[in-house]
């Protein structure tokens, strides 16, 4: 053989290697390999290969699922309803009625059993304080500023943390095969798509959840959209097929959920013709997550576990076809700071307040945590404590120079709000926000050229 019929069989053999690697990679290593994981392949392989009898084209992959108790957990309560117990508790100040006024006052001393003992009209109550009155970019605001800090109350983990790592893997499967992901959650469609890209994947233009009506209106010259105190759509139940038809108008080909408010979804699915796939998460694992179904108070599964049962789709039992349950903790080293943090940054905004035009205010912020900068009139430096999203400035050393009284009441300002911040955040413009114990935004930087 000769030189080129060496080089040529050498390419054939690396060739054969790099694609027997890649078509032996495992797309779901979370999954044990149980008759559930073995399903899924097959269905996807079935239906995304040229040749199969059950091959359907890109356009009509479409893939639903459910989000609470599906993507991320859902005990002890709902996420959201966390979120309307806290919004409650924040914003108490602004309305002393509460303190006698059901259900506030019972939340506001922490009775929630007597919170929600009014049920839907409670809860009703509960959720228009908290979510209407307000813009929808302000009640983005609201929701990314809470996520960033809300902790469960057993884990201590943040609550974008508490996903699923096989549902993450079997989202990514699946994009991988060009099928198109849905949310179709009971949960407001608001509170989820500020987070959603972030933590699945999913762009907001594919969450589907329940939603309050809103109405266009021009405030201080600019146009807003604002979210009314009354409910416009409730996606639960019978309402997902009907929001799937309204929203997507394809059925869907693979259909994900949890509970029996996903049933009727299921059952729209499984309707159609040709190939489809319903899946059944079922909580069983009492000792890495929680387990309940039929008689639980969040999550029920109880007609949906037997028509699953009955009709033969897949029914996932965590217990004994997941391998690991929660995302592995990051590896980054406790004292290196991530590199999107590392750099100067220049302050634009301090409470809301603006600042100074002629002041240059900056944080000059290190990969071991150290810091310094300018306050606009005098130079300081010192540490940082950064954990994750978690940020806490140690006690600054700065020159002591005077100057003129506004930039000597904005360096004040300034201090004290990096002496408040417990957490930051990186916006989708690339602006740093720093946030204090309550979530709110006190110190806004965009970063600046070296």
């Amino acid at each position: 053989m000769n030189r080129r019929g060496h080089l040529l069989l050498g390419c054939l053999v690396v060739w054969l290697w790099v694609t027997g690697n890649v078509v032996a990679t495992d797309p779901l290593p979370s999954w044990n390999d149980t008759l559930p994981k073995q399903a899924v392949v097959a269905f996807v392989q079935n239906v995304t290969q040229q040749g199969k009898a059950g091959f359907v084209p890109v356009s009509d992959r479409i893939a639903v699922f459910d989000n609470d108790g599906t993507l991320w957990a859902e005990q002890p309560m709902y996420f959201q309803a966390m979120f309307v117990l806290d919004r409650i508790r924040l914003i108490a100040p602004e309305h002393p009625q509460w303190q006698t006024e059901e259900p506030f006052a019972s939340v506001l001393k922490g009775d929630m059993k007597a919170a929600f003992a009014g049920g839907e009209h409670a809860l009703l109550q509960m959720l228009m304080a908290t979510h209407a009155g307000t813009t929808t970019e302000e009640f983005e605001q609201m929701v990314l500023e809470w996520t960033q800090q809300a902790r469960h109350p057993k884990t201590g983990k943040l609550l974008t943390d508490m996903v699923y790592q096989p549902m993450l893997e079997l989202l990514q499967y699946l994009r991988d095969n060009l099928f198109k992901v849905y949310i179709v959650s009971g949960g407001g469609i608001e509170f989820m798509r500020p987070w959603t890209e972030r933590v699945y994947g999913i762009p907001p233009e594919q969450v589907i959840g329940s939603s309050i009506k809103t109405r266009f209106e021009i405030r201080d010259g600019n146009p807003v959209i604002v979210r009314l105190p009354e409910l416009n759509f409730i996606d639960d139940k019978a309402g997902k097929p009907a929001a799937i038809q309204h929203h997507i108008g394809r059925r869907p080909l693979l259909a994900v959920g949890n509970s029996d408010g996903d049933l009727q979804m299921m059952q729209w699915t499984a309707a159609g013709s040709g190939p489809r796939f319903c899946l059944y998460l079922h909580h069983t694992d009492a000792q890495r997550e929680w387990a309940y179904d039929r008689n639980s108070h969040v999550g029920r599964l109880d007609k949906g576990l037997t028509e699953a049962v009955a009709k033969g789709w897949t029914v996932v039992s965590m217990k004994d076809d997941w391998r690991t349950v929660w995302p592995e903790a990051s590896a980054e080293p406790a004292d290196t700071v991530k590199p999107s943090l590392v750099g100067k940054w220049l302050v634009e905004d301090i409470r809301g307040a603006g600042v100074l035009d002629r002041l240059q205010t900056t944080l000059q912020i290190e990969a071991d945590g150290a810091v310094s900068g300018n306050t606009g009139v005098n130079q300081y430096c010192g540490q940082a404590i950064i954990d994750k999203n978690q940020i806490k400035f140690g006690p600054l050393v700065s020159t002591r120079r005077a100057g003129p009284e506004a930039a000597m009441k904005q360096e004040s300002q300034y201090t004290k709000a990096l002496e408040e911040t417990a957490s930051h955040r990186l916006d989708s413009n690339g602006q740093l926000h720093l946030l204090d114990n309550e979530g709110k935004i006190v110190l806004k930087f965009s970063r600046m050229n070296d």
